[in-house]
């Protein structure tokens, strides 16, 4: 585990993204435990809104991240889907968990061939990198930003749960769903604790892409509401 701590360290690798309807947000925050796989959530009758209800990677007990920046293609197809709530965010997440055992690595959609390349381990991680990646065929970049997988849809699927202490960020698409999250913990009687960051590219995917394929950062800038957030 220390060489893909040490992998992770000479990449530049800060964080794990795992995107979710801002409605679970209330849920996640509220119950204090962090987030939680969907086998957890419904062996204990917990209330949410899946991301993926099919889950043909056959990792229920597992939760889907990505490794620096969102799954911006799946990302926009869950968006598309639903006609009603179009709030989404992205949490930001220690990036711990991707030495930490148990945690499964996929350089490619973990759906693909029904979960037939996760596999666990530093090899399953360093494969991420690959010049060449395995499902639709991928070629790295010459310039692709080094902390990113090949494969933008590259996941990694890490045991539940993922405390609160260990998400370190929110990620919103504007100031206006900033400020719209904050209502709504006020309304509910909660407080979000987390540094916010508005980051419009999370939510275009074409423009995400060709920033990480030409070796560049996002801008990201911290919403500040005064530090008010929510309390």
């Amino acid at each position: 585990m220390m060489r893909i701590r040490r992998e992770c360290n000479r990449r530049g690798i800060t964080r794990l993204c795992h995107f979710t309807q801002s409605r679970n947000l209330a849920h996640i925050l509220g119950d204090c435990v962090g987030i939680l796989s969907r086998r957890r959530l419904e062996s204990n009758d917990l209330p949410y809104n899946p991301t993926d209800p099919d889950r043909w990677d056959g990792c229920e007990h597992l939760v889907c991240c990505s490794i620096e920046y969102p799954n911006v293609y799946y990302f926009a197809i869950v968006r598309e889907q639903d006609h009603l709530f179009k709030d989404w965010v992205v949490l930001l997440i220690k990036p711990d968990f991707l030495w930490t055992p148990g945690t499964k690595f996929c350089p490619c959609n973990a759906a693909t061939a029904r979960g037939d390349y996760i596999g666990e381990g530093y090899d399953a991680f360093i494969s991420l990198f690959a010049v060449e990646v395995p499902g639709v065929k991928f070629t790295r970049p010459q310039r692709h930003l080094p902390c990113v997988p090949t494969n933008i849809q590259a996941e990694v699927l890490i045991q539940d749960p993922i405390p609160l202490d260990a998400i370190i960020g929110i990620a919103v698409e504007s100031e206006e769903q900033a400020k719209r999250e904050i209502c709504r913990a006020r309304l509910q009687g909660l407080s979000i604790d987390k540094e916010i960051l508005v980051v419009p590219d999370f939510y275009r995917r074409r423009r995400l892409a060709m920033t990480i394929q030409r070796g560049n950062r996002l801008t990201e800038v911290v919403f500040d509401n005064g530090g008010q957030h929510g309390r």
